[in-house]
């Protein structure tokens, strides 16, 4: 009796370690944030799933891998788009993009600096599989701004559930963005 307990329980505990593992490789990516570049959303020190393998549209956070360092950052344009910033405004594809995520972080900037929160940039048509990303907080530059538009091999996935601090425990709210801006249902 307790030696067939005792076979169970390391069984379970072996298809335990096996469904880990497999989601670990091949589902999700787990995530820490390591400065504010996408706060208040994503604030240094929380850790988030990134969700891999998943379809990328506009607005979407993502984390990616630039010259073997891993970033965060938002999806502003996706292969085919043209994206440009001019005087603190981002078109994408000579749309206004409306950004309330960058509204308090941009308000604070402003305060202090006379110069643009967002710098100017322009992408014209993004290539198959390249995907142009910036952090919220504008005034730190490495983003696609710096590095360019980021291959989409590059990209590890899309953050989709905060696990840690347990107080934020719970999926990454990033809903209303995609909503303003018709993105929602692409």
């Amino acid at each position: 009796m307790v030696k067939r307990d005792l076979y169970r329980n390391i069984l379970i505990g072996l298809i335990i370690v096996a469904v880990l593992t497999i989601l670990r490789l091949f589902v999700l990516e787990p995530i820490r944030i390591h400065n504010n570049n996408m706060a208040p959303i994503l604030p240094k020190k929380t850790q988030v799933f990134a969700i891999k393998r998943t379809q990328l549209d506009n607005l979407d956070l993502v984390s990616y891998r630039h010259n073997g360092k891993k970033y965060v950052g938002r999806i502003i344009g996706t292969p085919g788009q043209s994206v440009v910033a001019m005087d603190n405004i981002v078109y994408v594809d000579q749309k206004i993009l409306k950004e309330p995520y960058i509204k308090k972080n941009q308000t604070t900037y402003l305060k202090t600096h006379d110069e643009d929160f967002t710098t100017d940039f322009r992408q014209d048509k993004l290539g198959k599989d390249s995907y142009w990303i910036l952090n919220d907080a504008r005034d730190v530059l490495d983003d696609s701004r710096k590095f360019g538009a980021i291959p989409k091999k590059d990209i590890l996935g899309e953050l989709k559930f905060k696990y840690a601090p347990i107080s934020d425990f719970g999926f990454v709210e990033n809903d209303e963005a995609k909503i303003e801006n018709g993105f929602e249902n692409k």
